[in-house]
């Protein structure tokens, strides 16, 4: 009797997708046979012998050194923020891209012409490029007791990404970014290190309707009005500069 699939399904962060493949190459199951999901994105297959896996520090640390060290820290980079996308095939095609590499070594990362490759290149792409945008486009607006607070709408999982440049900009400060659609958060501390947590959706929304000061605001949309040239107004031009997309949070294209 043919076998059926079998099915690993992981937590949606780059740990639990590393501990998936990690499993998933030590059984050694036939590509054919193998599926990879993050958790909320499958529905259910007939005959397929599903796996839950739980996220394994250890062992996603192994995935991240073997590849550093057996391909290159450009393979890292490249499957790290692949993992950190929307989109459901992400981890199929960080697989494949990984057995790929181990095979061939550092080189991987210039075989465009190989399917593999170029996938695992274009979620890395989409997933850095947002994060760059997101970067320029963060508007914080300061709450009652000084906490710095902002809030982005991204497609992938940019936070982690963005997390260390806010922080090191802002060491003495203590700032919070919120995604609304990962509702997930990083907090930063005054002179600590930043970190990432679960945010609680409704407290967010109360300290965002009432607890935040207005100078940031005003500051915005008055440096705002003050460089734009009444005259030369190109909304067109504007919306491929910063997609609507993007305005969500954009304290000067608030109102």
């Amino acid at each position: 009797m043919e076998q059926g699939n079998r099915i690993y399904i992981c937590e949606n962060t780059p740990d639990g997708i590393f501990t998936a493949i990690y499993d998933a190459w030590e059984a050694r199951i036939p590509e054919e046979r193998l599926r990879i999901l993050a958790d909320g994105e499958y529905a259910y297959e007939l005959f397929a012998e599903y796996h839950y896996v739980e996220t394994d520090m250890d062992k996603a640390v192994k995935v991240a050194h073997s590849v550093s060290r057996k391909i290159s820290p450009e393979a890292y980079r490249q499957i790290y923020a692949a993992a950190l996308s929307h989109e459901e095939d992400k981890i199929i095609a960080i697989y494949r891209f990984l057995k790929l590499g181990f095979r061939v070594g550092a080189g991987v990362t210039d075989m465009h012409a190989k399917s593999e490759v170029c996938r695992v290149f274009e979620l890395c792409r989409n997933v850095v490029n947002e994060s760059h945008s997101f970067r320029e486009f963060v508007r914080f607006s300061e709450l009652e007791n000084g906490i710095l607070l902002a809030r982005i709408r991204p497609k992938n999982f940019v936070l982690p990404l963005m997390a260390g440049h806010f922080a090191d900009r802002f060491p003495e400060e203590h700032f919070v970014i919120i995604d609304d659609t990962s509702e997930m958060g990083v907090f930063h501390e005054k002179g600590k290190a930043w970190f990432l947590s679960p945010i609680d959706r409704e407290a967010i929304e109360r300290l965002w309707r009432s607890e935040r000061s207005k100078e940031y605001e005003r500051m915005w949309k008055t440096f705002f009005k003050a460089i734009a040239i009444e005259q030369r107004h190109n909304y067109k031009c504007q919306r491929n500069l910063c997609a609507l997309r993007f305005r969500d949070y954009m304290l000067e294209f608030d109102g």
